[in-house]
């Protein structure tokens, strides 16, 4: 049964997401995405409970999730490059019931927040000990119908063979959409192309564009 609940009474209600964040929010969200923001969202929580206060890096939390779905494809093809796109149905979650940034937990390999990172409590540090204090428990029940509503809005994923990610790479690279890559970037931008990603999400995610002419409709 769900509860209901009224807002949380500390200083976390202090909202940093833009005012603009539903809005601008990703317009082609994927099963894949949801799917995924699902698993991590357990993974994070685990990692609160865990180790209260400390950052998870996104590699980490990805071999956790890989760990935890041996049988699962689309957890074991997933790729940390990408994770950043998975949690934004996580912070729509918290944002929309006003509850502690959990995504503040995922890092880089840094093991700190990107430049842009704007804490709700003063600090990166006060985010993660209000993640840790709080009761997620409770909150089960939203966040499965979360998921329930993102998954019927969501744009059902497709696969696309090695080959044809390969002639999409050629075709942008000579169109001069992205830069030359080495070795190393092409086999992560076709592992990215392969799960079904939007050809501009994985240049984006990857660092590759060179122009804006990269438009949406390039699937």
């Amino acid at each position: 049964m769900l509860c209901l609940l009224g807002r949380p009474r500390v200083s976390f209600l202090r909202c940093a997401f833009p005012k603009n964040f539903l809005k601008n929010r990703m317009t082609k969200i994927t099963t894949i995405d949801v799917h995924l923001a699902q698993v991590f969202y357990e993974v994070l929580l685990d990692h609160a409970r865990a180790a209260p206060g400390r950052s998870l890096r996104y590699k980490e939390a990805l071999r956790r999730a890989k760990t935890i779905h041996v049988d699962d494809d689309v957890v074991q093809s997933a790729v940390p490059v990408s994770m950043g796109r998975r949690l934004d149905v996580i912070v729509q979650f918290v944002k929309e019931h006003q509850l502690p940034p959990l995504t503040c937990l995922a890092v880089n390999e840094t093991g700190l927040p990107g430049a842009s990172y704007k804490p709700v409590n003063r600090t990166w540090q006060a985010d993660l000990d209000a993640v840790a204090a709080f009761d997620w428990a409770p909150w089960q029940g939203r966040w499965n119908l979360h998921v329930a509503k993102e998954m019927k809005s969501a744009r059902p994923f497709q696969r696309r063979k090695e080959e044809d990610a390969s002639q999409m790479i050629f075709e942008s690279f000579k169109a001069g959409q992205i830069r030359r890559l080495d070795p190393s970037e092409r086999v992560e931008f076709v592992k990215l192309l392969m799960t079904g990603i939007d050809l501009r999400d994985a240049a984006e995610d990857l660092g590759l564009l060179v122009t804006a002419g990269l438009g949406k409709s390039e699937k």
